[in-house]
């Protein structure tokens, strides 16, 4: 039986390939491929969609993410870290692991996957969490796979991401990347390190999340990439994760800060529904670092990049990582009034009163930008 990890990164398309995993389900276990559930919501789906059928639906976070649900609950109960709200009433680990096992050993499937975007925390958590997920297969081959992002295009998406789900993060303006300079959100070889030494087996591959995207994207690469014969006739991944414009991050992000979490939640959830009708300038010309954080980051990052090219035989792991120095043409705060302009009193009406007076107060804010 052959064993293959998608270790992440974070914002590369790993909700997509989850999405597209988990709904294509039952086609994989006649194919003799496992993606295995790990709590009963998980195994309540499996067990209708054999009976029904796969299909392309809305499915759960612990449905459609088991071993995120697997990842966090490892690091939670190793370390204390804490397990995202979209997972809930989950399980210890070992019944985890019990589930997974009694899978492998009813189904006899030829390979398994695991898919979590969440195990590239576990070399900066407790790296010995790598091996315990070896060992629920004893007698496997393994392979790794992960994928990573030029560190300029993927902060912005991470914060994005924070944002979007209500955390609370500083601003990424100035000098704000600094605070994901020491985490796998920047330090990419503390994500991938030690996957590539404790997972038994030869076949690492590390990908260049643009060259994911020239291949079809998550799905495509990764199937191609895993040491798995997939079946052809899959169910492609409806559209998952959609993020905030960037104009509109900074209003959220501030809002986070400012309103109830329900009320901070309405407020992103309406600007997700609405941007398109808030005539936006293009995602792609908003600048949201600067000259100076681009030459900071830029330096920064280079030992990082040193050691991912020298571990793969690349001259260049990012063939444009001198595109981290080439600031977009509309900065944030340009964007940002922009937006604010655009979210006029009737517009935002239907918003709870609380998101109304805090978005009526930053329209009369000189400078919208906290930095």
């Amino acid at each position: 039986m052959h064993v293959s990890l998608y270790i992440g990164h974070h914002k590369v398309g790993s909700t997509s390939l989850q999405v597209f995993l988990s709904q294509n389900v039952v086609r994989l276990i006649r194919h003799g491929i496992l993606y295995p559930y790990t709590e009963m919501q998980g195994a309540a789906s499996v067990a209708a969609r054999m009976l029904a059928g796969d299909r392309a639906s809305a499915l759960t976070a612990n449905i459609r993410e088991p071993h995120s649900a697997l990842a966090y609950q490892f690091m939670s109960e190793a370390a204390g870290f804490p397990i995202p709200a979209q997972f809930t009433l989950l399980p210890p680990r070992q019944q985890m692991i019990r589930a997974i096992r009694s899978q492998v050993a009813e189904l006899k499937p030829k390979a398994v996957v695991l898919c979590s975007e969440a195990f590239s925390n576990f070399g900066a958590v407790k790296p010995e969490l790598i091996d315990e997920v070896t060992r629920i297969f004893p007698d496997a081959t393994f392979s790794v796979y992960g994928a990573l992002r030029r560190p300029d295009e993927y902060l912005a998406s991470w914060h994005n991401q924070r944002v979007k789900v209500c955390e609370k993060p500083g601003p990424l303006a100035g000098e704000g990347w600094r605070h994901y300079e020491a985490t796998i959100h920047f330090n990419y070889r503390l994500a991938v390190e030690d996957w590539l030494i404790r997972v038994p087996g030869e076949g690492k591959v590390l990908r260049n999340y643009a060259d994911i995207l020239s291949a079809g994207g998550s799905e495509a690469d990764f199937t191609a990439h895993s040491g798995i014969d997939f079946p052809a006739d899959m169910t492609p991944a409806r559209r998952a994760n959609k993020s905030l414009h960037p104009a509109l991050v900074e209003i959220a992000r501030q809002g986070n800060h400012t309103l109830t979490r329900p009320e901070a939640h309405a407020l992103v959830q309406f600007l997700l529904k609405h941007e398109a009708a808030f005539d936006l300038p293009p995602a792609r010309d908003i600048e949201m670092f600067g000259a100076d954080s681009r030459r900071a980051m830029f330096e920064a990052f280079l030992p990082s990049h040193a050691w991912l090219s020298g571990i793969t035989g690349q001259a260049a792991f990012f063939p444009d990582i001198d595109a981290m120095l080439s600031c977009r043409p509309l900065p944030q705060a340009e964007a940002t009034r922009a937006a604010l302009a655009a979210l006029t009193d009737d517009r935002i009406a239907p918003l709870p009163a609380r998101a109304k007076e805090f978005l009526a107060h930053l329209r009369a804010t000189p400078n919208p930008i906290e930095v």
